[in-house]
């Protein structure tokens, strides 16, 4: 099987992150479709885009019309803004003073948990002459992540003060939820509702006025009751979420590329600290990509890529910026072919599964920094 030809857009990369458009968009259409008019979708596009690039997807988004945008840091709200996304854009986690007055330029809306910094918020916005939108996040969920307890008086007490400021306006009510498990996010869905509606009744803020938000990516495939006014989804537009709904379309592929081959005898022990020793004689190649490209080391322990649509085992312990696999059995290969380290190749395919066996962490905590930021958009 002849390898499937290089973009010339990657001639210049060592080792890149294709991206799928057309499934991205698919995935964001699914999304819309399924809410209707019934909720809002706010797509998170944090972390660069979970590490498939917010400039390379952005434009689809503007394209798609999607009310809200999701964001983590102030490069992504500028990202946003650059390519003449008009929406709301809220970040989704808590910032620190210094972001939140360079982001006002962006009309960021800014999640806010703590009575201190609300003040702060307010006195940035008051020095820019202008209010900031803020969301309220309560900790019905029992994450303990920048929400603020509101089970107790004091804590009650403490976000209606939070609501009072003059320069803040009031733009949501929000939780997020720690685990993927129905019978938790119902449970944590009632808290949430109890308690949002008490703070509105006590700051004397009418329900209609502000949006009430809970849902990730997994509870809005699945707890259709926590969509409320709108659900904040990363994962599902990605393709990295549950895989029961197979509707959504992976959209991310990380390959390299065959630096050497050599052949070595029987013996003969590879890489650094010798992990690894040649039972028979074996042809090897180098791959150009490495731990400094985020393809961990853990994955080195059993671990095996593509080439020329067969799969061959990785032998060494994974160096910086290199790798060595074993390709004995597939003939032909080259320096120049194309290797893939997570994606399809023919019909073989190196899968979630075995990737977070292999480290024992979630895929999002690879992909997000694999390559180096070298992302190409495909059709």
């Amino acid at each position: 099987m002849h390898p499937v030809p290089l973009a010339p857009s990657t001639d210049h990369l060592s080792s890149w992150v294709e991206v799928d458009g057309a499934a991205f968009e698919s995935n964001v259409r699914e999304a819309q479709e399924l809410l209707r008019d019934r909720a809002k979708l706010c797509a998170v596009i944090k972390s660069d885009a979970y590490g498939h690039g917010a400039d390379l997807l952005m434009p689809s988004l503007t394209r798609a019309g999607v009310p809200y945008i999701g964001v983590g840091s102030n490069r992504e709200a500028h990202i946003a803004r650059d390519h003449g996304y008009a929406g709301k854009l809220l970040r989704v986690r808590a910032a620190a003073p210094q972001e939140i007055a360079a982001a006002t330029a962006y009309g960021v809306e800014e999640l806010v948990a703590d009575p201190q910094s609300a003040w702060e918020i307010s006195r940035i916005a008051s020095a820019a002459g202008q209010r900031i939108r803020i969301h309220l996040d309560i900790n019905s969920s029992g994450i303990s992540r920048h929400s603020l307890d509101v089970s107790t008086a004091l804590g009650r007490a403490g976000a209606v003060g939070i609501l009072g400021h003059q320069h803040l306006e009031l733009a949501g009510i929000m939780t997020h939820f720690p685990l993927d498990d129905v019978q938790d996010i119902e449970a944590g869905l009632a808290r949430f509702l109890h308690q949002a509606m008490s703070i509105l009744h006590s700051a004397n803020v009418p329900r209609e006025r502000v949006l009430l938000h809970a849902a990730n990516s997994f509870a809005t495939l699945n707890v259709s009751a926590t969509w409320l006014d709108m659900v904040r989804t990363g994962a599902l537009l990605y393709g990295d979420s549950d895989p029961q709904h197979s509707n959504y379309r992976r959209c991310l592929a990380f390959k390299a590329r065959i630096g050497s081959v050599n052949s070595y005898p029987a013996g003969t022990k590879v890489g650094y600290g010798h992990l690894h020793t040649l039972q028979s004689e074996a042809r090897l190649a180098t791959v150009t990509a490495g731990y400094g490209d985020g393809y961990r080391r853990a994955l080195a322990r059993g671990g095996s890529v593509l080439v020329r649509g067969q799969r061959v085992p990785v032998v060494d312990a994974v160096s910086m910026n290199s790798m060595v696999v074993d390709i004995s059995k597939v003939p032909d290969v080259r320096p120049g072919d194309e290797v893939v380290l997570f994606g399809r190749q023919g019909s073989q395919e190196i899968t979630v599964d075995q990737l977070e066996s292999a480290t024992g962490s979630i895929l999002a905590d690879l992909y997000t920094v694999w390559a180096g930021g070298s992302r190409v958009l495909v059709a």
